[in-house]
């Protein structure tokens, strides 16, 4: 199957959608940024009213700032039904952070139904915290009479916080509001859980000669025969039957009827290893949440299982339709996608999502040519639009580029000057540490090198790294170079601190550093390099590589399984 629609975006979702073709999707499945254990007051009180520390630790928190309020006027401009409720909401809900959150979703969720197909649906993955206000919303958007289904999900065993005190019975589930596009005719194909043992022991308690388990089951008509169901007698039994008489003859002479005793009625052999299972209710218990201990565990916080989301792709899409979700995170909507033989379009605002997602299709079996990474910068237009719309990002972006193997958790206040970290083989000496630092504005000067400097003493690093988008200055190369070199350096002379522009990255042209780990292919190349940096490159494995807290790992060196 040709896989020319696998796509991730790295952006801003909405600006994405907006590009996107109308009707050209056959399913939605979205898991938007929301947390159930944030504090209520962070969600529902005004704007500056909750305190510093649970603004920080609830980090999905949608404030009312112009991004919300741009959307809020985008919807009422458009004069229908979603315009009239979110106007009806604010003197309710104010402009909090919910308010915020909800008209956020409201201007996406608007483009997603122009993308959905008519025969199609989406799932919106939420939680009790907003599920409520969020259903109004999809009705708004796709019409009430297109809810099909509110899924509960019981993503994990009730909690012990009665003992640290709480008033409240254990959250333990998610809600996935299910919609339909259109009543179009749309593809539905009802999923099956296992029996429980319990249920299999008592209920085909009973074994054929082969060994078959099978169960009794009514043979008799429903509605004693009000329904025009036909009235014999079979086996000495007089009653009214599901079948003919010449089909329950044919059903006697396979050995599917079985009469208990004689002058019993008649029952029906039904055979365990026929039954396709349990049918898949609007309650989901079977499906386990990702713990400490699982396989699949990337370490990202809003992890779903595959398992869940093959249940939905497997359920709602047949093979080679397209699935797009908005909100892809570490990318288990694109895994399950991919392993199903669906075609998929994943965005993320995030590049650390983006790298994760490509190192999950790499572990199934994909190939770089089997999808497309849009909106990565590839040239300095780009670095500069990157740079300009999320300094985070790019700092991401350009320490990857480089090759750092850790990367600084992106937060408010300071980073102790460490955006990422490349670590060497450096033979006798042990571990060698690179410590990046990236600059993406224009206003730079020798004071960002020797803020280098002191944060490569003080945290004991061998070298460091300055990447800058602006042409560093004559006293910044002076000031680098009066570092002098690697002490213990089992490479020959290595520069202290070196400092490399984005457009010699982009180039190719990279500073000099030790033998680095070799990369898998979707990393950037290298076309030539400043002072002929050795060719040899070491295996990643061995290096003692521990992230301290706030920092992630880049996939490209994670195990996975």
């Amino acid at each position: 199957m040709g896989r020319a629609m696998n796509k991730l975006y790295f952006g801003d979702n909405l600006d994405v959608l907006r590009g996107l073709q109308g009707e050209s999707v056959n399913l939605v499945y979205l898991d938007p940024p929301f947390n159930s254990n944030a504090n209520y007051n962070v969600l529902f009180g005004a704007q500056g009213k909750a305190s510093q520390a649970q603004v920080e630790a609830f980090k999905d928190t949608w404030s009312w700032e112009d991004s919300a309020r741009d959307a809020y006027q985008d919807i009422i401009e458009r004069g229908d039904r979603t315009a009239l409720l979110v106007k009806g909401l604010r003197p309710c809900l104010g402009e909090t952070t919910i308010m915020a959150y909800l008209v956020m979703m409201a201007v996406r969720l608007i483009e997603l139904e122009r993308i959905l197909k008519e025969d199609g649906s989406i799932y919106l993955h939420c939680d009790p915290t907003a599920s409520h206000y969020l259903k109004l919303v999809m009705d708004s958007v796709f019409g009430q009479r297109n809810f099909i289904n509110e899924i509960v999900w019981k993503r994990t065993t009730a909690k012990s916080d009665f003992a640290q005190g709480a008033k409240n019975w254990p959250r333990v589930h998610d809600v996935l509001l299910h919609y339909a596009k259109s009543d179009s005719p749309r593809h539905f194909e009802q999923p099956f859980a296992k029996y429980d043992e319990a249920y299999v022991a008592a209920k085909y308690s009973k074994t054929d000669p082969s060994g078959r388990r099978y169960m009794l089951d009514n043979l008799t008509a429903p509605g004693a025969g009000s329904r025009g169901h036909p009235q014999y007698e079979f086996m000495g039994v007089r009653r009214y039957w599901r079948y003919g008489k010449d089909k329950m003859e044919q059903l006697l002479a396979e050995g599917r009827i079985e009469q208990p005793r004689p002058g019993a009625v008649p029952r029906y052999r039904r055979f365990l290893d026929e039954m396709r299972g349990i049918p898949v209710g609007d309650v989901w218990t079977d499906i386990s949440a990702i713990n400490s201990q699982a396989q699949e565990r990337l370490g990202y916080p809003t992890q779903k299982p595959v398992a869940l989301l093959e249940r939905i792709i497997g359920a709602s899409t047949k093979p080679g339709d397209i699935v797009l979700d908005p909100f892809c995170g570490c990318g288990t909507t694109v895994e399950a996608a991919h392993k199903l033989g669906r075609e998929w379009i994943g965005i993320d605002v995030t590049h650390y999502a983006i790298t994760l997602i490509e190192k999950r299709l790499t572990k199934n079996g994909a190939k770089p040519s089997d999808y497309k990474v849009a909106g990565r910068p590839t040239d300095m237009a780009g670095a500069r639009e990157l740079a300009a719309r999320d300094k985070h990002q790019f700092q991401w972006w350009a320490a990857w580029r480089l090759g750092a193997q850790t990367y600084r958790e992106e937060k408010k206040g300071a980073d102790r000057g460490v955006d990422g970290n490349i670590f060497f083989a450096n033979g006798p000496y042990g571990t060698g540490r690179i410590i990046i630092s990236v600059k993406g504005g224009d206003n730079i000067g020798v004071g960002m090198v020797r803020d280098l400097r002191g944060v490569i003493e003080r945290e004991e690093a061998e070298m460091g790294v300055l990447i800058t988008l602006a042409t560093p200055t004559a006293p910044m190369l002076t000031e680098a170079a009066a570092f002098g070199f690697v002490r213990k350096s089992a490479h020959g002379r290595l520069p202290r601190i070196q400092v490399v522009t984005i457009e010699d990255i982009l180039a190719g042209i990279m500073p000099k550093m030790p033998p680095l780990p070799v990369l898998p292919r979707h990393a950037a190349p290298t076309k030539k390099r400043k002072h002929d940096q050795m060719e040899l490159l070491l295996p990643f494995e061995g290096l003692n590589i521990k992230p301290v807290k706030g920092e992630f790992v880049d996939p490209r060196f994670m195990k996975m399984g």
